[in-house]
């Protein structure tokens, strides 16, 4: 989740923290966070938080897990106002204060000194950090490609990074996300390029889902939607919300008077309608997901028209991002998408893009950062071969020591995640995840067992309630209920509650397992009365 400490004696400085969005494996949580530990055992040496952009991979826990702490929070302009925007969705009066970086500015930290770099990236404001230690400069490039030309915002700082370079870097920490790609990273202007020439031979409306953080897209295609002669609509409240957010720091991609409100998109002939829509990754209440299944209040799917996905595939979203596909074209609809239309570009630099940065700066140490761990080890793969640099792969929860001698590992925490489903956060164990996915997979089985005397022992009736657990022919409940019955038939009294409980909850477990290789939650709770035998 991108969540970087650095510590000295003086203090920990923290730099990004984000979120990542669970699959179909978690049955419950919106969200999943760092590990809420290490913050609550560091509050009073945590000093500040540093964001080089954003992306909810990098700022989405900040409003979570900091609202409460009396720290700054530095980050670039447009960070800033997404961080806003979201934080009173958890905290209505936090006790964070945010503060503006740009490029050039610089910060004393816990002891070192932070100067910021600017770089491109698929968001506006995108920052690296080139932080002064006692034993050297140790560089983080955060998320980047190698844009000279964006035609949004400023370029990346070339000539900054040789600088430091040449000043000497001790380690550089650099994202990993593209070192496997070949070549370099397409330009955006090429996708606005390409989605001219699809959307202008097509006489329906046109409907583009992309990330709503991707402002410089947006703004080309703003652009695409008015050399069209096309009504430009925005659907989904996350697009509206970075929309807005750019439009207050200066990266304002659209005129907002010149939007048609959903409401009214019925109103425009076809042929002059272009939506932007949110939801790309198949997020189930998303505005995509929900005009695809006909449940979108104002947007309907109609057979003529062209959908076009300007994303990737998000790792974990497949199986999402394809029920949906399917529905758009079961409701008449044209699909493209990167696999068979050039309608995308990555925000994160590919091998040639990584190899320029990496000779920019000639690290003497080097972590790669960000991305599967094959990528990670591709870029040290890279560092090795290139620049002859030393390198060391973290994996999560690895603690790094930086000396004048070099980095190395120094020790590793057991780190686990910590889940949002609000009001709640917490752990597996708090959430109960383990038994949530059990009862998904297995179902329950509720036993309400009536306890009597009988002469010197005892008998068991049972009522049983089964809770999605399979009974096709309507004989399980009878057979469960006489297989308790003849195991405590010959029981002696002087069994404890507890053990009786025990006992038939192993009796249940066992007989499903044999039965229909099953292992349901079995719930059992005696009470004693008159034999039902």
């Amino acid at each position: 989740m991108n969540c970087l400490a650095l510590e000295t004696p003086q203090g920990i400085v923290i730099i990004d923290c984000g979120v990542m969005f669970p699959d179909n494996r978690f049955a419950g949580p919106d969200l999943i966070i760092p590990d809420l530990r290490y913050f609550a055992a560091n509050k009073d040496r945590i000093l500040a938080v540093v964001v080089t952009h954003g992306h909810e991979d990098h700022i989405g826990a900040i409003p979570i897990i900091f609202g409460d702490l009396h720290i700054p929070v530095y980050a670039p302009p447009f960070a800033a106002a997404i961080i806003r925007e979201k934080t009173p969705e958890y905290n209505s009066s936090p006790a964070f204060v945010l503060h503006n970086i740009k490029p050039g500015d610089q910060l004393t930290l816990a002891g070192m000194e932070f100067e910021f770099y600017r770089v491109t990236h698929s968001i506006p404001d995108a920052l690296a950090l080139a932080i002064l230690t006692p034993f050297g400069r140790i560089v983080h490039t955060g998320d980047f490609r190698i844009d000279l030309v964006p035609s949004l915002g400023e370029p990346f700082d070339r000539e900054g990074f040789a600088r430091l370079g040449d000043d000497g870097v001790f380690l550089l920490l650099s994202d990993s996300t593209n070192a496997e790609v070949p070549g370099r990273t397409g330009p955006e202007s090429q996708v606005a390029a390409n989605l001219v020439e699809l959307a202008s031979a097509h006489r329906g409306r046109v409907l583009v889902t992309l990330f709503s953080s991707n402002i410089e897209r947006i703004s080309l295609f703003a652009e695409v939607a008015r050399k069209l002669k096309r009504r430009l609509c925005l659907v989904g409240r996350s697009l509206n919300t970075y929309t807005r957010a750019a439009i207050e720091t200066g990266f304002a991609p659209l005129d907002p008077n010149r939007l048609v409100d959903p409401r009214f998109i019925e109103e425009v002939p076809d042929e002059e309608v272009f939506l932007l829509i949110a939801g790309s990754q198949g997020e189930p209440r998303a505005a995509l997901t929900r005009i695809a299944n006909g449940e979108h209040p104002d947007v309907r799917i109609k057979s003529n028209d062209l959908v076009i996905y300007s994303s990737k595939v998000i790792p974990g979203n497949e199986k999402a991002i394809q029920r949906v596909t399917n529905d758009l074209v079961k409701a008449g609809a044209r699909v493209l998408h990167e696999r068979n239309a050039d309608v995308h570009t990555s925000g994160h630099g590919r091998r040639e893009e990584v190899i320029e940065m990496l000779e920019l700066l000639r690290p003497k140490h080097f972590i790669p950062v960000h991305g599967e761990y094959r990528f990670l080890h591709e870029h040290a793969t890279l560092a090795r071969e290139v620049i002859g640099a030393k390198t060391l792969i973290a994996d999560w929860g690895d603690v790094i020591e930086v000396t004048r001698d070099g980095v190395e590992y120094a020790d590793h925490n057991d780190l686990e995640h910590y889940y949002v489903e609000r009001p709640i956060i917490g752990n597996a164990y708090e959430l109960r995840l383990k038994d949530r996915k059990k009862l998904f997979h297995n179902g329950l089985v509720n036993v309400h067992a009536v306890v009597k005397k009988r002469g010197k022992g005892i008998s068991v009736n049972t009522e049983i309630t089964l809770y999605g657990v399979p009974d096709p022919d309507e004989t399980l409940v009878e057979t469960l209920q006489e297989l308790i019955w003849s195991d405590f038939e010959a029981r002696k009294k002087g069994l404890s509650e507890r053990s009786i409980e025990e006992e038939i909850s192993i009796l249940v477990r066992r007989a499903l397992k044999k039965l229909q290789n099953r292992r349901p939650l079995v719930h059992v709770f005696l009470s004693s009365g008159k034999e039902k035998r």
